[in-house]
């Protein structure tokens, strides 16, 4: 009997390919594409001390599944002296005293979003999402089998307006709303900022229509302009706010790791439904002694220079190259230009033409749950050089005003 393999493909696998970008045919030469963080960032002597410190000081503790003086506790939670150092940090910075089971480790964000929407999410159950957003959580939900609805964005972020007709023509439907997902600071792509005020009628939605919020704020400490906005986790008081957190995006990628942080009964859920055995003692234990020593705060405040700096070399290179053509917010945070094309421009022929040229960054339609007609790229400054932005953003103009309809 001869069978073909994807025939015997689950459901779930068998509704599409991963999510991954695939390497282009012509080399990046202006690689715009991943929001990674910046290479000069990476705190390298740091790292590769505290590595030696603490294989050399705590022996084969560091390779275990588990620091045996904490027990089995560890192969849900991860390391439980990083979890104290984090709860401290958000007590200290959020005023949330959550508490080392308030915390649970990760193979970065991407994983504890993946373990929120199984903790939280059945077939059918409806979640709300903002209408452009982070693509490997809405695919976590497809997975899932849940109902996604999105949410217009606006300057000020997800319109939280909308929900109420949304809530009430769900419940028409005979479903109700389970978990909302958003990124309220520097909004994965559009780089908005949810108003003060529309945190507030979140929380207070949550609370009258049970339902638990996600908020992704793994960008929140990249701010390099603006006053900081109380997170919806500072706000809350209700326990229904898991507050997602990642050294992947603050430190360096490679690390893959992240937290998730809410009322430990909330986070009762994420560890019910884990399926590895925790995260790595040893990267754990490097990153609690790099939060020991004092390190990464002063760390934060070199890597918000960084991102600045080359935010406002690609700012000034798309109002010099690619005006009238674009529209754009100007960052205060983050790693990301978004930027709408004017419709003038023949934007499937400009997108070939930049391929041909090296020219990659990650075309809007790939964040958005359905097509609006309108043109959007998000453009990635982080991880090049200042050269390259302006380089590549030049070319890019060139490009829009050849391929623009007079």
């Amino acid at each position: 009997m001869s069978v073909e393999i994807e025939s015997l493909y689950s459901a779930v696998a068998g509704d599409g390919p991963p999510l991954f970008f695939p390497n282009p045919e012509i080399p990046a030469t202006f690689n715009f594409d991943q929001g990674l963080a910046a290479p000069e960032s990476f705190p390298k002597e740091d790292l590769i001390r505290l590595t030696r410190l603490v294989l050399e000081r705590d022996g084969p503790d560091v390779l275990d599944y588990f620091d045996p003086a904490t027990g089995y506790e560890e192969l849900v939670f991860g390391y439980r002296q990083l979890r104290i150092r984090l709860a401290d940090r958000i007590k200290k910075m959020q005023g949330r005293d959550l508490g080392p089971m308030g915390i649970i480790l990760t193979s970065g964000s991407v994983q504890g979003i993946a373990m929120a929407v199984n903790g939280y999410v059945n077939p059918g159950d409806v979640v709300l999402v903002e209408a452009s957003s982070f693509p490997y959580a809405l695919r976590y939900m497809g997975m899932a089998g849940a109902d996604v609805r999105s949410v217009p964005v606006d300057h000020d972020g997800m319109e939280v307006e909308a929900i109420p007709a949304m809530l009430a023509a769900i419940a028409a439907e005979g479903k109700r709303v389970k978990l909302v997902y958003t990124i309220p600071t520097f909004q994965t792509p559009t780089n908005t900022e949810m108003s003060v005020s529309r945190r507030h009628q979140l929380l207070d939605l949550a609370k009258s229509n049970g339902f638990v919020i996600i908020e992704d704020e793994v960008y929140g400490d990249l701010r390099f302009a603006g006053e900081d906005l109380p997170t919806l986790l500072s706000l809350d008081d209700s326990g229904l706010v898991i507050q997602c957190g990642s050294f992947s995006k603050i430190v360096a990628p490679g690390l893959r790791l992240g937290w998730m942080a809410g009322d430990p009964r909330a986070i009762g859920a994420l560890a019910a439904v884990r399926q590895d055995l925790g995260v790595g003692q040893w990267l754990a234990r490097v990153m609690n002694e790099y939060m020991k020593e004092g390190l990464l705060e002063p760390h934060l405040v070199r890597a918000r220079a960084i991102y600045k700096s080359k935010a406002m070399t690609a700012v000034k290179a798309m109002r010099k190259h690619c005006a009238p053509y674009v529209k754009f917010r100007e960052p205060r945070g983050s790693f990301y230009l978004w930027v709408e094309i004017d419709n003038r421009v023949d934007w499937e022929r400009a997108a070939r033409l930049a391929e041909r040229e090296g020219i990659f960054f990650r075309p809007g339609e790939r964040f958005m749950g359905e097509p609006n007609g309108r043109q959007f790229l998000r453009l990635a400054y982080s991880h090049v050089s200042e050269q390259v932005v302006a380089d590549g953003i030049a070319k890019l103009g060139g490009i829009l005003r050849a391929c623009a309809r007079n």
